[in-house]
């Protein structure tokens, strides 16, 4: 059978324009059951002259009642995300209530012991941030407190097995001195062990640098879906491995440039700009693969300007772990290095699609890099907007 040129025309249009009604479709979908991205839950423990301990405990109240723990991806993954959403739009005093009747239950998932002995954990005072933009995580924040017997010499910790990966660090506080210990990294509700106050265990930096280049790959994969999206649009520009190495080496250095200098607070700038920015990059980069003649020259200058953002980004997420004072060089590297090979993961499978596709004698640019960048480019604008309105 044989198909006009005029035919061939008027059903290539057809097909265009019934992607493009899926696409909207899609991505309005998927930005009315946006979910939160679950986090690790941050601990910190208190040791005073006057016996006193206090438990800092950073986390989602709404995750915790919830039961949703870092063994999902996020929230709408999770059988509880109903639950979840609901508690999500109350007011701070609201949920400081339905906290109030689920606290027996979540004091019965977490134990301190100190010295040997189980202590019992008295609720000090708690911090629920405000509503706020619903498709991110709240700050909520429980300071408990228990008063030993005698002056800390051992502790251990252990959190509630169905949150997940939590992370903790523990100080003898001294006024004005900075004494914090490294953060001890507990996935899926292992014990700290027992720690000996006096005489701890410091991790090695190569045991350091281990632990942040696993962080640093799962920032991106699967957590990261912004640069998910931007490096699979930047990965779909071209199959020339050496423009392609350009354009991958060129976010590398722009990011790491960035998050270095945003480590040393050189460079500070809010998050509420940063997190738009990173939207429309990812929408932008989209839409030039649209163009079957672009330029590579100007693409790899954008990409590096992307760069610098992401970079950003990325430094957020580490100072909100307060560890520039500890292994700074180690825990920089090592969560760059984790970052890279994530971001080669990426890269790697969209070439290796690509390919596939190609040696099907399957006409990739049509089929799958023109509807794939028309979703990441509609994606990209919608969080943009999002987080602007937010």
């Amino acid at each position: 059978m044989k198909f006009s040129a005029k035919n061939n025309k008027s059903w290539t249009k057809k097909i265009s324009v019934k992607v493009l009604k899926f696409t909207v479709l899609y991505c309005l979908l998927v930005g009315a059951t946006m979910a939160d991205v679950v986090k690790p839950v941050l601990v910190e423990i208190s040791i005073y002259p006057d016996k006193r301990v206090e438990v800092v405990i950073d986390l989602s109240l709404e995750a915790s009642i919830s039961g949703i723990g870092t063994q999902y991806k996020k929230t709408t993954d999770a059988p509880n995300s109903n639950k979840y959403d609901e508690l999500r739009k109350l007011k701070p005093a609201a949920l400081r209530q339905r906290f109030a009747n689920f606290e027996a239950q979540f004091l019965r998932k977490l134990q301190l012991t100190i010295n040997q002995q189980v202590q019992t954990l008295q609720l000090k005072k708690t911090f629920i941030d405000i509503v706020g933009y619903t498709k991110r995580p709240r700050k909520s924040v429980l300071t408990y407190v228990a008063q030993p017997k005698q002056l800390a010499k051992t502790l251990t910790w252990k959190y509630d097995k169905a949150a997940g990966d939590s992370a903790m660090r523990y100080q003898i506080f001294k006024k004005d001195e900075y004494n914090w210990s490294q953060w001890q990294w507990l996935r899926g509700g292992k014990s700290s062990g027992n720690i000996d106050i006096n005489h701890p265990k410091n991790m090695g930096a190569l045991q350091r640098f281990g632990q942040f280049v696993q962080i640093g790959f799962e920032h991106v994969i699967p957590l990261g879906w912004d640069h998910i999206l931007f490096i699979i649009g930047m990965a779909m520009s071209t199959l020339l491995w050496r423009k392609l190495l350009l354009l991958v080496s060129s976010f590398t250095l722009a990011h790491t440039l960035t998050l270095g200098l945003a480590m040393f607070e050189v460079v500070q700038i809010s998050a509420k700009i940063i997190e738009p920015l990173i939207a429309f990059s990812i929408a932008y980069v989209a839409i030039e693969n649209l163009n079957i003649k672009q330029s590579m020259r100007r693409k790899i200058i954008v990409v590096f300007l992307f760069g610098l953002i992401h970079g950003l980004g990325f430094a957020n997420m580490l100072k909100s772990l307060a560890l520039k004072n500890e292994g700074f060089i180690t825990t920089l590297i090592g969560f760059n290095v984790g970052v890279e090979l994530a971001q080669i993961t990426i890269v790697v499978g969209v070439v290796a699609i690509l390919l596939t596709a190609r040696s099907w004698k399957l006409d990739y640019q049509k089929w799958l890099i023109i509807p794939s960048s028309i979703l990441i480019a509609l994606l990209g604008i919608w969080w943009g907007i999002e987080r602007i309105i937010a």
